[in-house]
């Protein structure tokens, strides 16, 4: 089993997972063994029952008779050795195929370990110069006034927001009463009162009724100004919103030129560019296990012997055993008192009774097999969803590496399910080692995206469970990014 003391960081984890489907792999082969074993002796157990009847007829019944049941059972004997031995071969083939993929799945692997190590040295790369260039802004007073202006600008447009959003809510609990009068409602849809309206000289009539039980005129106007609130201040919100957009282009603007003197950009794309290849080894990985997952099928049929050859072998040995004659014979021998007899009637019953067992012994070692199978596929996926979140990138660790290992050790003993071991994973995953700062300057903001693009991976967070664990103190959330 893994180790708990083990686990130290994101990298270790992803090692830990990969231990793990290769114990399970183990046991798979281990099985086969134990399979491939209980074939073999169900049918060589089937070889000595022909034997036995052979030596029956022998006995007791005349040459012609002997020599017909003699050649029969010869006859399914050789052709049961036939099949076997196309049967090896077929396997043979699938095992040299099973072998190749293999050997390319670890050289997948290895590729991988090395993409790994280049991607993190270019994350730490970009790491430490986009951490170099902040540090240059966090002096530099143009910056800072600018910084403060987009600051202001974006403090004033939240405001803005915010006061719309009030005044729309204030529109919808005061305009309420009008919109449920149905008398209201259908002469401000004409546009009663107004230069839009227009109706012959009955309806105007009609229509001037009407407003006077609904006292129309006092209610328009105070309708009028309720809804015309909300609209003035969505203007405002935009006009200072644009504002608030060009401070911070012009932000982000000094933050890109700083971060170009650093040779930031080339960082970035260096760093792209290693994980891009590192995706590239993944998907071929991806390819590399659901091929030989479904090479493990095709073995699994061998190893639970229901292939066509090693089913046909079983077939044709039974359906000689369960011939009239052969029945007959059997009877013969159970109702006669010599000693040869006696001791062959034993044997095959006792042959019987072991076949029974082998046969059931045989349908318990497939039903394990395909639980391993079955964890196996699991574990592969987990491992999948694993680096698809980066999470075994070099600035990702667990805030319970223990926690993990002893989940991780108890899906593989089967006594918690792959949910479990995935969850716990996402819960205690957090990013570390950060020196740069998502938050900083453009970063800092609400609802956008700042110049700072440290590569967090892919749905980053374990789902909002991370954070970014300083050097120097503490933990805290990254709000940036």
């Amino acid at each position: 089993m893994v180790r708990a003391g083990a686990l130290q960081g994101g990298i270790q984890t992803l090692s830990s997972i990969d231990q793990g489907v290769r114990l399970i792999h183990d046991q798979v082969q281990k099985i086969d063994q134990q399979i491939k074993e209980a074939a073999g002796n169900l049918v060589e157990l089937q070889k000595e029952q022909a034997n036995r009847y052979k030596r029956i007829a022998e006995i007791r019944l005349d040459n012609v008779i002997s020599g017909e049941l003699s050649a029969g059972l010869d006859a399914a004997g050789q052709r049961v050795g036939e099949l076997l031995q196309e049967r090896a071969r077929e396997l043979e083939s699938l095992q040299e195929r099973i072998k190749a993929v293999q050997r390319e799945e670890e050289e997948l692997h290895a590729k991988r370990e090395a993409a790994s190590a280049q991607t993190a040295e270019a994350a730490e790369a970009l790491d430490q110069a986009e951490a170099k260039t902040q540090a240059r802004l966090q002096l530099d007073q143009a910056y800072q006034d600018q910084l403060q202006k987009t600051r202001e600008a974006e403090s004033t447009a939240e405001h803005a927001d915010d006061k719309t959003k009030q005044a729309e809510e204030v529109r919808k609990q005061k305009g309420k009463p009008y919109d449920d009068d149905p008398l209201f409602s259908y002469l401000w849809k004409r546009g009663y009162g107004t230069s839009n309206y227009s109706a012959s000289s009955l309806l105007r009539y009609l229509d001037k009724w009407v407003a006077g039980l609904c006292d129309y005129h006092d209610a328009r106007t105070d309708y009028a100004m309720l809804l015309e609130i909300p609209k003035r201040l969505h203007e405002h919100a935009q006009r200072v919103r644009l504002v608030a957009d060009q401070e911070f282009a012009a932000l982000t603007h000094l933050e890109e030129a700083a971060a170009q003197q650093d040779g930031v950009p080339a960082l970035r794309e260096a760093l792209q560019a290693a994980q891009t290849r590192l995706d590239d080894i993944d998907a071929e990985i991806a390819r590399v296990e659901d091929e030989l997952q479904e090479l493990e099928k095709q073995r699994t049929r061998f190893a639970s012997g229901e292939d066509g050859h090693f089913r046909q072998a079983i077939d044709t040995l039974s359906s000689a055993f369960e011939r009239e004659n052969l029945l007959t014979l059997y009877d013969y021998a159970r109702a006669t008192s010599t000693a040869e007899d006696d001791l062959l009637v034993r044997e095959l019953d006792t042959g019987k009774t072991k076949t029974e067992q082998i046969k059931e012994e045989l349908a318990e070692h497939k039903r394990m097999r395909e639980r391993h199978l079955d964890r196996l596929q699991e574990l592969e996926d987990i491992r999948r969803r694993f680096k698809r979140q980066r999470y075994d990138s070099a600035h990702s660790g667990f805030s319970n590496a223990a926690l993990v290992a002893m989940i991780l050790n108890q899906f593989l003993q089967g006594t918690v399910t792959s949910g479990e071991l995935w969850r716990t994973i996402e819960r205690e995953q957090r990013y570390r080692r950060i020196e740069s700062n998502p938050d900083f300057g453009s970063g800092g903001f609400r609802h956008r995206q700042g110049t700072w693009h440290f590569p967090f991976p892919r749905g980053g967070g374990g789902g909002g469970f991370g954070g970014v664990l300083r050097r120097g103190g503490g933990f805290r959330t990254g709000g940036g990014f």
